[in-house]
C-alpha cells in the first residue's frame, strides 16, 4: 500500500522505520512487526487522534504495512534496499534492560522524502542515529511541532551491536525539537542524571517544551520548569517491546486533542499500563483507557 498524505489533514504523522523484530525473553521468543511508527501509530489512532505514517520498506516487504491498512492509518511509503531488522534480548523479568542488535537498516530519511502535509505534530521516530539526520528534522520545523524520541539520536549500530553514545549533534537536533521522550537510560547517558526529575529539567533547557522520560514504574514530564509523574500499573509485563513509541504517541495524540500536559500524561500512563500486559502494538479502546485510569485514582 502506498498512500499520498497530502490530500489530508492530520493530526499527527510519524516518520520512521517499520522493524522486523525479534523479541527474546526469559521464558519466550516472539518474532512481530515493530518499530517506532508502529507502536505509535496504533496508540496514537486509538488515542483519538488522526494519524499517517511516512516509511521505508524493501520491495518484498510491502506486505508488513497490510496492519495499517486494517487499522485505516494513511501511509506513505518510500524505497529503500533493506527493511530495518532489530533482535531485542531482555535477559531478566522485569525487561528494564535490553541487548539489541541491528541486523539490517533502511536508507536515511532526507529531507527531500518529506512530502507536502498538514499535521499538528511531525515526529521523529527513528530507531538508530543517522536514520533521520539533523537536516532532516530541522526541515521537518517548516511542517509543524517537532516530536523527537532520543533513542534513535543516541543509539548507533557497532558491528551489529546497538549501542548508546553521546555525541554533539545530539543536543543541535534538540534545539528544533517541541516534545521529546527518553527512557531512563537514554536520560542519563545525555544528562549523567540518575534522577529522573533532574535529567527531564536539564533536557528541557536544551530546546523541548515538553521532556517525557519512562522507566518501568512511572513517567516523568518536565513542562514549564514543572514535573508531573504518573504511575505505571501493569498486572504483568508481556509487551515491553515498544513501551516508548507506545506512551509517547499516546501522549502526543492526546496533546493535539487539547488535553494539558498532566492530563495527557496521565493518558499516557494508562494506556501504556494496558499495552504492557500483551505483546504487540496497543488494541485496546478508548473506553479501556479510561477505565484504567479512573481505577488509578481510586
Amino acid at each position: 500500500m502506498s498512500e499520498s498524505c497530502n490530500d489530508q489533514a492530520l493530526d499527527l504523522v510519524l516518520v520512521g522505520a517499520i522493524s522486523k523484530d525479534e523479541n527474546i525473553y526469559t521464558d519466550r521468543n516472539e518474532k512481530s512487526i515493530g518499530g517506532a511508527v508502529t507502536y505509535g501509530a496504533f496508540s496514537a489512532k486509538r488515542s483519538g487522534s488522526s494519524v499517517g505514517v511516512i516509511t521505508k520498506l524493501a520491495e518484498e516487504d510491502h506486505h508488513l504495512l497490510d496492519q495499517f491498512c486494517d487499522e485505516q492509518i494513511p501511509v506513505w511509503v518510500l524505497p529503500t534496499k533493506k527493511t530495518t531488522a532489530i533482535r531485542n534480548v531482555y535477559p531478566s523479568s522485569d525487561k528494564e534492560c535490553r541487548t539489541c542488535t541491528c541486523l539490517a537498516a533502511t536508507d536515511a530519511f532526507s529531507p527531500e522524502n518529506l512530502p507536502t502535509l498538514s499535521t499538528k505534530i511531525i515526529h521523529a521516530a527513528a530507531l538508530i542515529r543517522g536514520e533521520i539526520p539533523l537536516q532532516t528534522v530541522q526541515s521537518m520545523t517548516r511542517i509543524a511541532e517537532v516530536g523527537l524520541d532520543l533513542q534513535g539520536f543516541l543509539r548507533v549500530s557497532r558491528d551489529t551491536k546497538m549501542v548508546f553514545e553521546k555525541s554533539d549533534e545530539v543536543e543541535q537536533t534538540l534545539k528544533s525539537v517541541t516534545y521529546l521522550k527518553a527512557d531512563a537510560t537514554e536520560a542519563e547517558i545525555l544528562t549523567t542524571k540518575t534522577d529522573l526529575a533532574e535529567a527531564a529539567l536539564e533536557m528541557a533547557a536544551m530546546g523541548p517544551k515538553e521532556v517525557v522520560i519512562s522507566h518501568n514504574d512511572e513517567l516523568v514530564l518536565a513542562c514549564k520548569e514543572n514535573i508531573y509523574r504518573a504511575p505505571l500499573t501493569p498486572r504483568k509485563v508481556n509487551g515491553r517491546t515498544g513501551r516508548g513509541d507506545t506512551l509517547f504517541c499516546s501522549y502526543l495524540a492526546r496533546r493535539t486533542q487539547g488535553d494539558a500536559p498532566s492530563k495527557a500524561l496521565k493518558f499516557a500512563a494508562a494506556l501504556v499500563s494496558l499495552k504492557l500486559e500483551s505483546p504487540g502494538p496497543f488494541r485496546g479502546t478508548m473506553k479501556d483507557v479510561l477505565v484504567k485510569i479512573n481505577a488509578q485514582q481510586s
